[in-house]
C-alpha cells in the first residue's frame, strides 16, 4: 500500500507570482496615475499662465476696468505740470496711483474718485481668459493700471493716461486623481501675471 500524499503547505508556491503581481501593480498604477496628474498640473499652470496673458492683450485694447483712469483729464487734474492738450502726461504718485481692480471694484491710494469701477469692463476681461481656461472666476482675477508718464493729454483716440496693464491671476487649485489615496485633494495652481502697455486702449 502506499504511503497517503502529505502536502506541505511552507513549501508551496504556486500562487506567489499572482501575489507578488498584485502587490507590485498597485505601486505600478499609483506611480503611472502619479505621472498622469503631475503632467495635469503643469497643463492647467500653463493655462493660468495663457489666461493672464490673454486677459492682458484684452485689456490693453479695450475699455478699462477703472473709470478714473479711462476718464481722467490731464489738463483740468494736473494744470501746473500739463499746460494743454498735446502735452506729455508725466507721473504723478497723487494723481495717477496704480489702481488695481477686482471683481469688489478699483483701490487706488485713497484719492477722491480713484475708486470709480466699470463692472462690465472688468468681466469681459475675465470672460476672454475664461475662453483659454475655464476654471478662471472673477474672484481669481486682478487687473492693476500702472501709469509711467506714457499718454498725451487730450488725445482724441485713447485715453489720456497709456498704463502698463498686469493682469493677474491667484487662488486656483488642481484636483489630483492619485494623490487622493494618500488624503490629498488639491493642489494650488502658483500665480500667473502678464504685463502690457495700454497704447491700443479704446478711447
Amino acid at each position: 500500500m502506499k504511503a497517503p500524499c502529505r502536502v506541505r503547505f511552507a513549501d508551496e508556491d504556486s500562487g506567489s507570482t499572482a501575489v507578488e503581481f498584485a502587490l507590485l501593480s498597485i505601486v505600478f498604477f499609483t506611480i503611472v496615475l502619479g505621472v498622469i496628474d503631475m503632467a495635469r498640473l503643469a497643463w492647467e499652470i500653463n493655462l493660468a499662465k495663457a489666461a493672464t496673458r490673454a486677459g492682458a492683450r484684452f485689456a490693453a485694447s479695450n475699455t478699462m476696468a477703472s473709470t478714473y483712469l479711462q476718464t481722467f483729464d490731464a489738463v483740468t487734474q494736473m494744470p501746473s505740470t500739463v499746460p494743454g492738450n498735446g502735452s506729455n502726461v508725466p507721473e504723478d504718485a497723487a494723481k495717477l496711483p496704480p489702481i488695481t481692480c477686482t471683481s469688489a471694484g478699483c483701490v487706488g491710494n485713497g484719492g477722491s474718485g480713484q475708486t470709480a469701477y466699470n463692472a462690465a469692463a472688468f468681466t469681459a476681461i475675465v470672460d476672454k481668459m475664461r475662453t483659454i481656461y475655464p476654471k478662471v472666476q472673477a474672484a481669481n482675477v486682478s487687473v492693476e493700471y500702472r501709469h509711467v508718464g506714457i499718454g498725451v493729454a487730450g488725445n482724441p483716440y485713447a485715453p489720456d493716461v497709456e498704463p502698463l496693464i498686469t493682469v493677474r491671476t491667484t487662488g486656483l487649485t488642481f484636483r489630483p486623481g492619485s494623490l487622493r489615496i494618500v488624503g490629498v485633494t488639491s493642489l494650488p495652481i502658483p500665480a500667473a501675471a502678464s504685463t502690457m502697455s495700454g497704447e491700443d486702449l479704446g478711447s
